[in-house]
């Protein structure tokens, strides 16, 4: 199944996609690179929706925390 995604606002990322079942969170970044991090809990994703600075948040809490790999 085609992941969806939720546009965000933000200067940095433009939107994102989580899987609950394979913990997979797609982020598209406004120069539309796609990375996918893994092993992301749900509770990660959620608090992802809700922070102020979607950058930051990739920066600060999913960048070597989780394993990812550019997907385009």
């Amino acid at each position: 199944m085609d992941p969806v995604f939720i546009p965000v606002q933000s200067s940095n990322v433009s939107e994102i996609s989580y899987d609950p079942d394979t913990q997979e969170l797609l982020v598209r970044f406004v120069n539309g690179s796609l990375y996918k991090y893994l092993d992301v809990p749900e509770n990660v994703y959620k608090s992802f929706l809700r922070a102020p600075s979607k950058g930051k948040f990739v920066n600060n809490r999913l960048k070597n925390r989780y394993p990812y790999l550019r997907v385009e």
